[in-house]
């Protein structure tokens, strides 16, 4: 598997979103890595289980998310070849300044509760 991990701060939480008469349905969240001089923003999709995980994120968060590369090939009508990348979230880590949080703390914490 082409497998990685991308460490940054939410810079956009996009809406889920469906496509075609079978329901698919995908979540883009924009991540921000680097520094304010180099930015590097990296937009990462969720799809099918991985939606419920990325509904919770917010503009600002510190996350670790583990990642899936996937490529395709696409040979257009005048026979030209190109090829495409993307980023899918498979796992999510809220991040404090110290390192990992447990993402269920975080969860209870934005849902306002006092346990």
């Amino acid at each position: 598997m082409n497998e990685v991990t991308i460490r940054g701060q939410v810079h956009k939480v996009d809406e889920v979103r469906e496509y075609g008469a079978n329901g698919f349905r995908k979540h883009e969240v924009v991540i921000k890595t680097g520094d304010d001089k180099w930015p590097n923003t990296i937009p990462v999709e969720f799809i099918k289980e991985g939606i419920e995980k990325s509904t919770a994120l917010a503009v600002g968060q510190e996350v670790e998310i583990e990642c899936r590369l996937n490529g395709r090939e696409w040979e257009a009508k005048d026979g030209s070849t190109k090829f495409f990348v993307s980023v899918q979230g498979m796992a999510i880590s809220y991040l404090d300044q110290g390192g990992a949080v447990d993402p269920r703390l975080v969860a209870e914490e934005q849902a306002g509760s006092p346990f």
